[in-house]
């Protein structure tokens, strides 16, 4: 009796299992990830670099049947522009989703925004990758990082022997 009840037990364990690895297994992937930048090569990388209030917040609905492509449209009135021209107001579009590298943006704060696109209509685009941030920690780095490298010291180490 005690070896039925092993089996059985074994074998809830074993289809759980199969379940759960079944689920992780088959669903869609949803994460943003970005490489690894500083933000003096995020500032090179962007077309657009400014101070940005945000005034409002506009959910743009996508495809129904397409999964994430709804985005958010946030205006704002433009401040001090770090980089390219941008006019004094202007629509910063991002993903709604965060998986999608959206970023949220909250009305009334002031962001330094690291945008790409084409501001002649009017708007820019954004994501988390871009690097936008709370204006809050001072002006954007604008300076890339050093890539020059240091040769070791050949010379004989002054504890070794001979």
């Amino acid at each position: 009796m005690a070896r039925l009840r092993l089996l059985a037990h074994a074998a809830g364990v074993v289809t759980v299992t199969a379940a759960l690895l079944t689920a992780v297994f088959t669903s869609p992937a949803s994460a943003c990830s970005c490489l690894p930048s500083t933000e003096g090569q995020r500032f090179h990388q962007a077309t657009y670099v400014f101070d940005a209030v945000v005034l409002s917040k506009t959910l743009e609905a996508g495809d129904p049947s397409v999964t994430y492509d709804d985005k958010y449209r946030y205006t704002v009135d433009v401040g001090r522009v770090y980089k390219a021209y941008v006019p004094s107001r202007v629509d910063i579009v991002t993903p709604a989703s965060g998986a999608m590298c959206g970023i949220s943006l909250y009305q009334g704060t002031e962001y330094v925004v690291f945008a790409h696109g084409d501001v002649s209509d009017g708007r820019v685009e954004s994501h988390y990758c871009s690097g936008t941030r709370p204006a809050s920690a001072g002006p954007p780095v604008t300076t890339l990082p050093s890539t020059t490298t240091t040769t070791p010291s050949t010379a004989t180490c002054a504890t070794a022997l001979p």
